[in-house]
């Protein structure tokens, strides 16, 4: 198959579908050979390798300037060494495709975020703690209830650089009885592709230290 995405050390995920859910491995591409296989090393996962089974079909993902999040479906089909490196070759068994909001991983997170709303006309700005984030939007605690479809702004910093996105509310529920605090769910909208990359990246590098202190 045309390969025109997925190339030399370029750093990619492979999701693995479990009883648990998708379990997320986060790698980079070696080599890619003249048949066509993609050479990986291969990933860790709670501070040991990942036991693959030979012939297990999984999801290669990876982001792509200027189009966004693209995977798909590779065999592992063989494991390899160089020295002491343990890599993986995967042979591609379906079309290259981009990769549906909905299936993005969501990371936990503890991550100061500003919430700018428009109340009776005028612009109201309050702090909150999103809990986690994933390319599709973020879950937030806040002080204050919003209502389904409540356009908001949002504003995080990730690693030292500030985005401002534009959400809708899917869900606001209090947490406490006394309704101190609120926990809502935000939809991002009209996500330009370079911020998508940015929160993609983010998340990669938060999963690649967490993997690496196992």
């Amino acid at each position: 198959m045309d390969n025109k995405w997925f190339k030399l050390k370029q750093r990619v995920e492979i999701h693995v579908e479990t009883d648990r859910g998708i379990l997320n491995l986060s790698t980079h591409i070696e080599e890619v050979t003249d048949t066509g296989e993609f050479i990986v090393a291969a990933p860790f996962y709670q501070g040991q390798l990942y036991p693959f089974l030979s012939q297990e079909q999984v999801e290669l993902v990876a982001v792509v300037d200027h189009i966004g999040i693209v995977s798909c479906d590779v065999i592992i089909s063989r494991k390899l060494r160089n020295r002491d490196i343990i890599l993986l070759a995967l042979e591609q068994v379906s079309e290259v495709r981009k990769m549906q909001r909905r299936r993005h991983y969501r990371l936990p997170t503890l991550l100061d975020t500003e919430l700018v709303a428009t109340t009776r006309g005028e612009e109201v700005q309050l702090q909150a703690i999103a809990k986690d984030i994933s390319a599709g939007g973020l879950k937030c605690i806040s002080s204050q209830q919003f209502y389904y479809k409540e356009h908001v702004k949002l504003r995080v910093n990730l690693n030292g650089e500030d985005l401002k996105l534009n959400s809708s509310v899917l869900e606001s529920i209090a947490l406490t009885p006394e309704a101190l605090r609120f926990e809502t769910r935000f939809e991002f909208e009209e996500l330009k592709t370079d911020e998508e990359k940015r929160i993609v990246a983010y998340i990669f590098e938060e999963q690649r230290k967490r993997r690496s202190k196992t």
